[in-house]
């Protein structure tokens, strides 16, 4: 499992020195490209040392601060001009003070931000367990109740059109108990609750294979190395509801045949890596159109991972496929949760 686990890490890692970066890129809610946010720093940096050297390059030519004194000179009995280099550097400082405030400022609000996301993430999860709890407690007792009559209907009557309807109330009721009980687990696993995270994880990939019985079926391997159900709740809830979203994701688009998901955690960090063999895409071109603001499965991926202060890389090349990567530091992610 640890050689498989390491090839399929390594195969990640290969891609990404293979084409240099060409088709990774690190993802956040906003769907930020930082390679490309970096060149633009660079870029504005290199533009703001150019203007230093020609501003001095010309001060020197035209000799500029002994015009400026002669010109001032003009006016020193009245005013003191050649006093204003002095002031203007002081209002430089000054400036420089308050963009230093207005920064600690946004810092504080990016805080906020965070913490208000992360309790809208856990209010969620709060809702989504009453809604499961009710359609298991009111819903399902009143199915199961149907199921029950109609089958005292079956046993004891004998008119055939009566007992055909009594079979259709039982079967549609049997229906609407199964999709009940399917709302129920997407809304709240209850294997995360009963067994932990890993056995969550498990059940949820098992049943990915059963709904996949077609002709062109996908393969799903999953790989667990380490610990996984010693984490907090709303850490294990946010690394569970990841690897759902991004299942959700291949399903619905990638045509694959081979998905592999691998959960790796250590002393600090705990990475996933979900890869697929499908159609893969251009992010790098989908971030340019905007298109990624629409894709709302890796954008509710993003805004989880955000949560736990990790961070998310997706790495896609057209017609091989998409390695989805997420890298979460365990000590910030409990803090986040206190």
């Amino acid at each position: 499992m640890f050689v498989a686990t390491l090839s399929s890490m390594l195969y990640v890692c290969l891609l990404s020195q293979i084409f240099n970066d060409k088709y990774a890129v690190k993802v956040t809610p906003h769907f930020v490209d930082h390679k490309r946010h970096r060149q633009l720093i660079l870029i504005e940096l290199i533009s703001v040392l150019l203007t230093f050297v020609v501003a001095y390059a010309l001060s020197s030519i035209f000799n500029v601060s002994d015009r400026f004194y002669e010109w001032a000179q003009q006016y020193e009995k009245t005013s003191d001009i050649d006093e204003l280099i002095f002031a203007l550097l002081a209002f430089l400082l000054a400036l420089i003070w308050f963009a230093k405030r207005r920064i600690n400022e946004s810092r504080q609000l990016i805080l906020h931000n965070h913490t208000l996301l992360q309790r809208l993430l856990q209010v969620q999860e709060e809702e989504r367990k009453a809604i499961a709890q009710h359609l298991h407690d009111d819903l399902g007792q009143h199915l199961n109740a149907i199921k029950a009559h109609a089958n005292i209907l079956i046993n004891d009557v004998s008119n055939d059109a009566a007992l055909f309807a009594a079979k259709r109330i039982s079967d549609s009721a049997d229906h609407a108990y199964d999709m009940t009980r399917r709302m129920m687990h997407s809304l709240r696993p209850v294997a995360l609750d009963k067994l932990g995270l890993s056995a969550a994880i498990e059940h949820m990939i098992d049943t990915w294979k059963i709904s996949e019985r077609k002709p062109k079926a996908i393969e799903y391997q999953l790989e667990i190395v380490g610990d996984i159900d010693c984490l907090p709740e709303c850490t294990s809830i946010a690394i569970f509801r990841i690897v759902q979203e991004a299942l959700t994701n291949i399903a619905k688009h990638a045509q694959a045949s081979l998905v592999h998901v691998v959960i790796n955690k250590s002393d600090t960090y705990l990475n996933i890596t979900v890869q697929d063999n499908g159609i893969g895409f251009d992010i790098h071109q989908k971030i340019a159109d905007k298109q990624l603001q629409t894709c709302y499965g890796l954008l509710g991926i993003a805004e989880r991972v955000e949560s736990l202060t990790g961070t998310m890389n997706i790495l896609s090349i057209p017609s091989q496929g998409t390695a989805i990567t997420v890298e979460i530091n365990i000590n910030k992610s409990i803090k986040s949760c206190d």
